[in-house]
Protein backbone atom coordinates (compact mmCIF):
# COMPACT_ATOMS: atom_id res chain seq x y z
CA UNK A 1 0.00 0.00 0.00
CA UNK A 2 3.00 2.12 0.74
CA UNK A 3 4.24 1.59 -2.24
CA UNK A 4 1.42 2.84 -4.24
CA UNK A 5 1.13 5.98 -2.34
CA UNK A 6 4.84 6.63 -3.06
CA UNK A 7 3.94 6.36 -6.82
CA UNK A 8 1.16 8.29 -6.11
CA UNK A 9 3.12 10.92 -4.94
CA UNK A 10 6.22 11.10 -7.26
CA UNK A 11 3.54 11.23 -10.11
CA UNK A 12 2.01 14.17 -8.63
CA UNK A 13 5.81 15.55 -8.61
CA UNK A 14 6.46 14.30 -11.98
CA UNK A 15 3.41 16.23 -13.04
CA UNK A 16 4.28 19.53 -11.44
CA UNK A 17 7.48 19.30 -13.03
CA UNK A 18 6.45 19.91 -16.88
CA UNK A 19 4.79 23.11 -15.42
CA UNK A 20 8.16 24.03 -13.73
CA UNK A 21 9.81 23.09 -16.81
CA UNK A 22 7.06 25.31 -18.70
CA UNK A 23 7.35 28.24 -16.76
CA UNK A 24 11.30 28.16 -16.47
CA UNK A 25 11.26 27.80 -20.59
CA UNK A 26 8.24 31.05 -20.14
CA UNK A 27 10.92 33.09 -18.08
CA UNK A 28 13.65 32.21 -20.40
CA UNK A 29 11.76 33.61 -23.09
CA UNK A 30 10.76 36.49 -21.02
CA UNK A 31 14.25 36.88 -19.98
CA UNK A 32 15.78 37.41 -23.56
CA UNK A 33 12.45 39.59 -24.43
CA UNK A 34 13.44 42.06 -21.25
CA UNK A 35 15.92 42.89 -19.75
CA UNK A 36 16.80 41.08 -16.51
CA UNK A 37 14.73 41.65 -13.89
CA UNK A 38 15.15 39.94 -9.92
CA UNK A 39 11.41 40.28 -9.10
CA UNK A 40 11.06 37.45 -11.77
CA UNK A 41 12.87 34.91 -9.61
CA UNK A 42 11.26 35.67 -6.64
CA UNK A 43 7.71 34.92 -8.69
CA UNK A 44 9.70 31.51 -9.59
CA UNK A 45 10.33 30.54 -6.41
CA UNK A 46 6.99 31.19 -5.05
CA UNK A 47 5.26 29.17 -8.30
CA UNK A 48 7.68 26.53 -7.19
CA UNK A 49 7.28 26.97 -3.53
CA UNK A 50 3.33 26.93 -4.53
CA UNK A 51 3.66 23.59 -6.37
CA UNK A 52 5.53 21.92 -3.62
CA UNK A 53 2.85 22.95 -1.26
CA UNK A 54 0.63 21.72 -3.48
CA UNK A 55 2.05 18.39 -3.90
CA UNK A 56 2.87 18.08 -0.26
CA UNK A 57 -0.85 18.38 0.71
CA UNK A 58 -2.18 16.03 -2.09
CA UNK A 59 0.00 13.88 -1.23
CA UNK A 60 -1.27 14.13 2.49
CA UNK A 61 -4.35 13.97 1.72
CA UNK A 62 -3.54 11.08 -0.38
CA UNK A 63 -1.97 8.92 2.62
CA UNK A 64 -4.65 9.53 4.84
CA UNK A 65 -7.63 9.03 2.86
CA UNK A 66 -6.55 6.20 0.40
CA UNK A 67 -5.76 3.83 2.46
CA UNK A 68 -9.49 3.77 3.99
CA UNK A 69 -11.24 3.92 0.40
CA UNK A 70 -8.95 1.46 -0.55
CA UNK A 71 -9.22 -0.84 2.28
CA UNK A 72 -13.09 -0.51 1.63
CA UNK A 73 -12.47 -1.04 -2.04
CA UNK A 74 -10.73 -4.11 -1.30
CA UNK A 75 -13.35 -5.55 1.29
CA UNK A 76 -16.05 -4.84 -1.52
CA UNK A 77 -14.48 -6.91 -3.47
CA UNK A 78 -13.63 -9.76 -1.34
CA UNK A 79 -17.15 -9.90 -0.24
CA UNK A 80 -17.90 -9.87 -4.09
CA UNK A 81 -15.93 -12.47 -4.76
CA UNK A 82 -17.46 -14.86 -1.71
CA UNK A 83 -20.55 -13.79 -3.01
CA UNK A 84 -19.55 -14.91 -6.74
CA UNK A 85 -17.77 -18.28 -4.80
CA UNK A 86 -20.82 -18.93 -3.21
CA UNK A 87 -23.55 -18.38 -6.41
CA UNK A 88 -20.74 -20.80 -8.01
CA UNK A 89 -21.16 -23.25 -5.62
CA UNK A 90 -24.53 -23.32 -5.61
CA UNK A 91 -24.85 -23.41 -9.15
CA UNK A 92 -22.52 -25.94 -9.22
CA UNK A 93 -24.80 -28.85 -7.04
CA UNK A 94 -27.86 -27.17 -9.17
CA UNK A 95 -25.86 -28.88 -12.48
CA UNK A 96 -25.06 -31.62 -10.36
CA UNK A 97 -28.75 -31.97 -9.75
CA UNK A 98 -29.29 -31.54 -12.68
CA UNK A 99 -27.27 -34.27 -13.98
CA UNK A 100 -28.56 -36.36 -11.54
CA UNK A 101 -31.72 -36.28 -12.50
CA UNK A 102 -30.99 -36.18 -16.05
CA UNK A 103 -29.18 -39.65 -15.90
CA UNK A 104 -32.39 -41.21 -14.11
CA UNK A 105 -34.45 -39.56 -16.58
CA UNK A 106 -35.17 -42.89 -18.49
CA UNK A 107 -36.04 -44.24 -15.09
CA UNK A 108 -38.15 -41.25 -13.81
CA UNK A 109 -39.74 -41.58 -17.16
CA UNK A 110 -40.75 -45.47 -17.04
CA UNK A 111 -41.77 -44.75 -13.53
CA UNK A 112 -44.42 -41.90 -14.11
CA UNK A 113 -45.53 -44.28 -17.46
CA UNK A 114 -45.99 -46.88 -14.99
CA UNK A 115 -47.82 -44.83 -12.40
CA UNK A 116 -49.96 -43.36 -14.29
CA UNK A 117 -50.97 -46.64 -16.25
CA UNK A 118 -52.02 -48.04 -12.65
CA UNK A 119 -53.74 -44.73 -12.06
CA UNK A 120 -55.67 -45.43 -15.11
CA UNK A 121 -56.73 -48.79 -14.65
CA UNK A 122 -57.59 -47.64 -11.20
CA UNK A 123 -59.70 -45.47 -12.38
CA UNK A 124 -61.23 -47.38 -15.34
CA UNK A 125 -62.21 -50.18 -12.75
CA UNK A 126 -63.80 -47.11 -10.95
CA UNK A 127 -65.51 -46.07 -13.62
CA UNK A 128 -67.10 -49.98 -14.57
CA UNK A 129 -68.08 -50.48 -10.90
CA UNK A 130 -69.59 -46.96 -10.94
CA UNK A 131 -71.44 -48.15 -14.43
CA UNK A 132 -72.53 -51.65 -13.29
CA UNK A 133 -73.70 -49.84 -9.74
CA UNK A 134 -76.30 -47.11 -12.31
CA UNK A 135 -77.20 -50.36 -14.35
CA UNK A 136 -77.86 -52.53 -11.38
CA UNK A 137 -80.09 -49.40 -9.85
CA UNK A 138 -81.66 -49.31 -13.21
CA UNK A 139 -82.60 -52.48 -13.43
CA UNK A 140 -83.82 -52.28 -9.69
CA UNK A 141 -85.90 -48.96 -10.42
CA UNK A 142 -87.31 -50.64 -13.94
CA UNK A 143 -88.26 -54.28 -12.18
CA UNK A 144 -89.98 -51.93 -9.39
CA UNK A 145 -91.69 -49.63 -12.62
CA UNK A 146 -92.92 -52.94 -14.61
CA UNK A 147 -94.28 -54.86 -11.20
CA UNK A 148 -96.43 -51.39 -10.07
CA UNK A 149 -97.31 -51.33 -13.72
CA UNK A 150 -98.61 -54.85 -13.67
CA UNK A 151 -100.16 -54.09 -10.13
CA UNK A 152 -101.88 -51.03 -11.85
CA UNK A 153 -102.96 -53.54 -15.17
CA UNK A 154 -104.43 -56.15 -13.06
CA UNK A 155 -106.19 -53.50 -10.90
CA UNK A 156 -107.73 -52.10 -13.93
CA UNK A 157 -108.20 -55.50 -15.57
CA UNK A 158 -110.25 -56.44 -12.56
CA UNK A 159 -112.05 -52.85 -12.08
CA UNK A 160 -112.91 -53.45 -15.79
CA UNK A 161 -113.81 -56.75 -15.30
CA UNK A 162 -116.18 -56.13 -12.34
CA UNK A 163 -117.49 -53.26 -14.33
CA UNK A 164 -118.41 -55.74 -17.35
CA UNK A 165 -120.00 -58.06 -15.13
CA UNK A 166 -121.77 -55.07 -13.33
CA UNK A 167 -122.89 -53.94 -16.35
CA UNK A 168 -124.24 -57.43 -17.69
CA UNK A 169 -126.04 -57.78 -14.51
CA UNK A 170 -127.82 -54.91 -15.00
CA UNK A 171 -128.93 -55.52 -18.59
CA UNK A 172 -130.18 -59.30 -17.48
CA UNK A 173 -131.85 -57.73 -14.66
CA UNK A 174 -133.57 -55.24 -17.02
CA UNK A 175 -134.51 -58.23 -19.19
CA UNK A 176 -135.46 -60.03 -16.08
CA UNK A 177 -137.77 -57.49 -15.37
CA UNK A 178 -138.90 -56.91 -18.67
CA UNK A 179 -139.93 -60.21 -19.67
CA UNK A 180 -141.40 -60.86 -15.84
CA UNK A 181 -139.12 -63.63 -14.90
CA UNK A 182 -137.80 -61.90 -11.75
CA UNK A 183 -140.23 -63.20 -9.23
CA UNK A 184 -139.70 -66.64 -10.37
CA UNK A 185 -136.09 -66.42 -9.31
CA UNK A 186 -136.47 -64.75 -6.14
CA UNK A 187 -138.66 -67.96 -5.67
CA UNK A 188 -136.00 -69.63 -6.39
CA UNK A 189 -133.57 -68.05 -4.81
CA UNK A 190 -135.26 -68.24 -1.51
CA UNK A 191 -135.86 -71.81 -1.63
CA UNK A 192 -132.39 -72.58 -2.23
CA UNK A 193 -131.34 -70.38 0.99
CA UNK A 194 -133.80 -72.42 2.84
CA UNK A 195 -132.67 -75.13 1.70
CA UNK A 196 -129.10 -74.12 2.58
CA UNK A 197 -130.13 -73.40 5.92
CA UNK A 198 -131.40 -76.67 6.55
Amino acid sequence: MRRLLLAVGFLAVLSASPSVSSLKAQDAQQQQDQPYDAGDDDVTKWKLINTGIFVLVLGFGIIKLAPRFFNARSLEIQKAIKDATGLKIEADFRYSEIDKKMANLGAEVARLRAQNKAEMEREHQRLLKETADEMEHIKQHIAAELEGMQKDGIRQVKLHTANLAIGLAERRLQTYFAEGKIIDNIHDFVNLVEQVKN
